[in-house]
């Protein structure tokens, strides 16, 4: 598996597909993750479901990084961020390769 991060709107996607072509793509994970918690799932759950669902096959895992920049106000955007960073900080380590991209530039990390 590939993890490919980077803030919203950078070209991740497209950064996944000139890469990586013949992979499949779980692109926003980071909302996936947010609609799990909306459902009342806990981290290791959301963690679970997500390397179970790209377990097979080669996969591309793209999200926004939302752990930069200003803490939230709410509290529940502040679980959202922090369980949004600690699930994919356990992707990266499980992944193969782990990409940033910024501006649709792409940076391998690992």
């Amino acid at each position: 598996m590939v993890l490919i991060i980077g803030g919203s709107y950078q070209g991740k996607t497209e950064y996944a597909r000139e890469n990586f072509p013949k992979a499949k793509f779980f692109n926003q994970a980071h909302l996936f993750i947010k609609k799990r918690i909306a459902d009342g799932k806990n981290q290791q759950e959301i963690l679970e479901e997500l390397l179970q669902a790209t377990k097979d096959g080669d996969w591309v895992i793209i999200a926004d990084e939302i752990g930069n920049g200003v803490v939230p106000m709410d509290e529940a955007d502040r679980v959202y961020r922090e369980t949004t960073g600690r699930i994919l900080i356990d992707i990266a380590r499980e992944a193969t390769e782990v990409h940033r991209v910024i501006l649709g530039l792409g940076q391998r990390i690992k």
